[in-house]
């Protein structure tokens, strides 16, 4: 039996829903929807490997400031946000810490950083 997926585009900013239709072995035999080609490839890929920006916080070692925000430097697998969030979990920052520095480098292995998004002086 044949299946079908729907992707909300955001390749552009028309944000299409795109409709794709999968054969019995998961493969692609029509999309539609797409107003444009790039939006076809950003629902291909959704598919094949997802990646998402994750944005979350870590803990600081100061009381009146106990979260420090952090985010990947670059878009990461969504199979890999459970682990990435695991190892944010024994974390303690203390200041100072510039916007930009790197608080866990190559975090679980996703070739990603995870960086300070705010200067914090404690």
């Amino acid at each position: 039996m044949a299946a079908s997926e729907t992707v909300i585009c955001i390749g552009c900013p028309l944000g299409c829903r795109v409709v794709v239709s999968l054969d019995k072995k998961g493969n692609v035999t029509r999309i539609k929807g797409a107003q444009c080609k790039q939006g076809e490839r950003y629902v291909l890929k959704e598919l094949r490997e997802p990646v998402r920006t994750l944005t979350t916080t870590v803990r600081t070692m100061d009381d009146a400031y106990p979260l420090l925000p952090v985010r990947t430097t670059r878009p990461v697998l969504k199979t890999l946000m459970a682990d990435i969030m695991r190892e944010t979990v024994g974390v303690r920052v203390k200041p100072p810490v510039r916007c930009g520095k790197v608080i866990i480098a190559d975090v679980a292995g996703s070739g990603a950083d995870l960086a300070a998004t705010t200067d914090w002086k404690g």
